[in-house]
């Protein structure tokens, strides 16, 4: 079965069951390169293959990018 999440306001279905840390994997981004936001609230990096994704979760993926001067 699918649910509906919103990962940076857009909406996205996905399969049931879920996790942070398999969504990530899916989206093909790396989890130490991103912090993520979870209904409002920063997961610690541990917890990513913990938190289940259920239907109407709001998440905010934010990458960090390097750079200055060289």
């Amino acid at each position: 079965m699918d649910i509906i999440i919103t990962i940076n306001g857009k909406t996205q279905n996905i399969k049931e069951g879920n996790t942070l840390m398999s969504l990530l994997k899916f989206l093909d981004i790396n989890p130490g390169r991103v912090a993520v936001e979870y209904n409002k609230e920063i997961i610690d990096k541990g917890q990513y293959d913990s938190v289940r994704l259920k239907e109407n979760d709001n998440l905010e993926i934010i990458t960090f990018v390097g750079g200055g001067n060289v």
